[in-house]
């Protein structure tokens, strides 16, 4: 369950299609989160039955676009780190057939978003710390120091091991 949380990030392009791919998830995502709000609202006031209907299709015309960001950001977080914990087409398609559009289209992109979000802090914090060893002249990020193996000065410098 533990994974590096600094992946090698993939191209600029990739992490910037990341970028706007999370973007219009999160802006359909919050369309649907307000229409299916509506819904549930216009459910508790017992309003017009025409007025449901309508309601209830407004929500579901909200659910295919935030479903194909959904799985877009998927594909994207798995090129850029292939250990990314996110949700693809097939539990997608499973989770809209088993229990229905709503739960696939509510729950489904909040984890993604999450696991979107933690592989561009990690893209962020490595591109920082790239440009930081690149001032100071290393090009390498700092890791370890190397293991001093002890010297034993009667084998003539030679090391242990």
């Amino acid at each position: 369950m533990s994974h590096d949380p600094s992946p090698a990030c993939g191209t600029d392009a990739l992490v910037e299609r990341l970028r706007k791919a999370r973007s219009g998830l999160v802006r359909t995502y919050l369309l649907h989160v307000a229409w299916f709000v509506a819904m549930c609202a216009f459910v508790g006031l017992q309003w017009d039955r025409d007025g449901l209907k309508a309601s209830v299709l407004l929500t579901l015309l909200t659910v295919p676009p935030v479903l194909f960001y959904t799985v877009r950001v998927h594909a994207l977080c798995r090129a850029i780190d292939p250990c990314a914990r996110t949700v693809g087409l097939v539990p997608v398609l499973l989770t809209t057939l088993v229990l229905s559009p709503f739960e696939s289209g509510l729950v489904l992109p909040a984890k993604n978003l999450l696991a979107a979000n933690r592989v561009l802090r990690g893209c962020r914090e490595r591109a920082s710390t790239q440009a930081a060893g690149a001032e100071d002249g290393t090009a390498n990020p700092p890791g370890p120091e190397p293991i001093a193996l002890p010297v034993d000065p009667s084998d003539g410098g030679k090391t242990d091991g």
